[in-house]
């Protein structure tokens, strides 16, 4: 009785990448440890594989599935992702502009400047300091204190005194007091007029709530008259 051959001597760098290539083509990604059974060969598993790749094949080293792929067929080894630094990302951040004119969020998707790359995986690098990043920041972070965008979550508190200020400039350039429909505050290019009316209603950003913009300049004239 003729001894059965290993799988290990049954296996080629050749084969296992066809094996993957066509993995690639019926699924549109590439395989890993846990892919499971293969195909193309019968009893084979794509852990096995790993199994075989990490003791090394004739003419192959012992590496690893990712690497091997990685190798081959450039697809990117998430254990050996490349190191990030904010003026990548800045510049990321900036070509993204500059194509749609809105500033990306983590729920962006793929990054066009940086193929492989997703906004939600850059954001979470950001926050949680990985691939060479300190942590502790975000994408709308970084774009606030870079001066590109302020931050939703973390605006600057609003008092009612400066905002009858604005609103008392917006009247004399204009000729005429802001609503919440007048856009951008001509003094405060940051601001809208319908953000602002929204915190003197809610009760953001400092402000005590219960209140609107048209009451508050309604009230500011009634005393510049009686003044």
């Amino acid at each position: 009785m003729k001894p059965r051959k290993s799988r290990r001597s049954k296996l080629t760098a050749a084969r296992i990448l066809t094996w993957a290539d066509r993995y690639s083509r019926r699924t549109g990604a590439w395989p890993t440890v846990r892919s499971g059974p293969i195909p193309e060969a019968p009893g084979y598993t794509w852990m096995a594989v790993e199994a075989a790749l990490r003791r090394g094949l004739p003419g192959l080293g012992p590496t690893t599935l990712a690497r091997f792929l990685a190798e081959h067929r450039g697809v990117r080894n998430r254990a050996r992702l490349p190191p990030l630094t904010e003026p990548l990302i800045l510049g990321w951040l900036a070509a993204d502009f500059d194509r749609t004119g809105i500033w990306p969020t983590s729920q962006s998707g793929p990054i066009l400047a940086a193929p492989g790359e997703t906004w939600s995986a850059v954001d979470r690098a950001l926050r949680q300091g990985h691939r060479g990043l300190p942590g502790g920041s975000s994408l709308a972070r970084l774009l606030a204190r870079t001066g590109r965008r302020r931050n939703r979550r973390a605006l600057p508190r609003l008092d009612l005194a400066e905002i009858l200020v604005w609103a008392q400039f917006e009247a004399r350039q204009t000729g005429l007091w802001p609503t919440r429909r007048s856009g951008v505050v001509a003094a405060a290019p940051a601001e809208t007029w319908k953000g602002i009316d929204a915190a003197l209603f809610q009760g953001h950003r400092g402000l005590p709530g219960g209140n609107t913009l048209a009451q508050g300049i309604r009230l500011h004239r009634n005393l510049l008259l009686n003044a």
